[in-house]
């Protein structure tokens, strides 16, 4: 079994368009400030445009959705762990 931090990200599609904070932020009911945040500290994927206080984040939604199904079976992982029950 693979772990959330060893899954290699797989390249966005080539027909795939990059989306915006907010397109991004819907998707994952969130704030579009959050996922500023959280991108720019390393916690969700995006892909900065340009240096300083004006960079502009762009997203890949294929990359969001990978992400957040990590998230789902890291935490599911955690839940059975401290159930005590052995997890593969």
């Amino acid at each position: 079994m693979i772990a959330a931090g060893d899954m290699q990200r797989k390249a966005p599609q080539l027909s795939e368009r990059p989306v915006s904070a907010k397109i991004a932020a819907e998707f994952l009911q969130m704030h579009a400030r959050t996922v500023t945040r959280l991108a720019g500290a390393g916690h969700i994927p995006g892909h900065p445009i340009g240096y300083g206080q004006r960079k502009k984040w762009l997203f890949y939604v294929s990359e969001l959705d990978e992400w957040l199904g990590a998230q789902i079976s890291s935490e599911a992982s955690r839940r059975r762990q401290g159930k005590g029950e052995q997890v593969a």
